[in-house]
């Protein structure tokens, strides 16, 4: 009934993924793939404002805490 979409630029998940570890089939693809990915749940998100949550995952682990409670507080009361 709800979904949280974490939102980061394409540049910035490469940024973090370099380096964590051998990256998998998925993650070997070019950012061309994933910013065509990104667009088409950001449009989603767009077109289902009721059911999405864009979360900006381009900032702090703290803002992000809290915009995933605000978010989660929102499904909450709408039950």
């Amino acid at each position: 009934d709800a979904t949280l979409l974490f939102d980061v630029p394409v540049e910035v998940s490469m940024q973090r993924l370099a380096g964590a570890r051998s990256p998998d089939k998925f993650e070997r693809e070019n950012s061309d793939f994933f910013t065509r990915i990104r667009n088409a749940y950001l449009q989603r998100a767009h077109e289902n404002p009721q059911r999405f949550h864009i979360i900006d995952a381009n900032r702090s682990l703290g803002l992000i805490e809290n915009s995933i409670k605000k978010s989660l507080e929102q499904i909450i009361i709408s039950l």
